[in-house]
């Protein structure tokens, strides 16, 4: 599984600003702009136009990525041992709630660090975030299960 296509399916594409179901402004493939600002050239794209370009969201996701990768490892340290389903679903699941929530997931991520696989999912799936993203927590859930 490729982290970029599973954050566009659950994300989403957009060249516009838009606002996400949190409030914040947001572009590309769900970079939060109010949260972490936008490089100065696609700052000044934006200004001039309107929007950005499909090479600017490419360019914001993969720092995107590497940014709650970074995270991921700060949480769950023997991530890069997990199979990849499961990297994949970790890293969706802090690239979509931020480092700090992810934070509070304190019996998930738990279950996670000692590899307790379904208590982990059960975490997602009982969390008022699965409510709030559906079938998204519902994929995190299944990959989460996957050996």
């Amino acid at each position: 599984m490729d982290i970029g296509v599973v954050l566009e399916d659950h994300e989403g594409r957009r060249k516009k600003p838009y606002f996400c179901s949190a409030g914040k402004l947001t572009i590309g493939v769900g970079h939060n702009v109010d949260a972490k600002g936008l490089p100065k050239d696609i700052e000044s794209y934006l200004k001039a136009s309107g929007c950005i370009t499909d090479e600017m969201v490419d360019r914001l996701l993969v720092s995107d990525i590497e940014d709650a990768q970074r995270d991921a490892v700060r949480l769950w340290p023997n991530i890069m041992t997990f199979s990849n389903s499961r990297q994949v679903a970790l890293i969706d699941f802090v690239f979509n709630v931020g480092y700090k929530t992810a934070q509070t997931f304190k019996n998930t991520n738990l279950a996670i660090n000692q590899r307790r696989w379904a208590d982990a999912a059960k975490g997602i799936l009982a969390s008022k975030y699965a409510k709030q993203v559906g079938r998204r927590a519902q994929d995190i859930a299944r990959w989460l299960l996957e050996e």
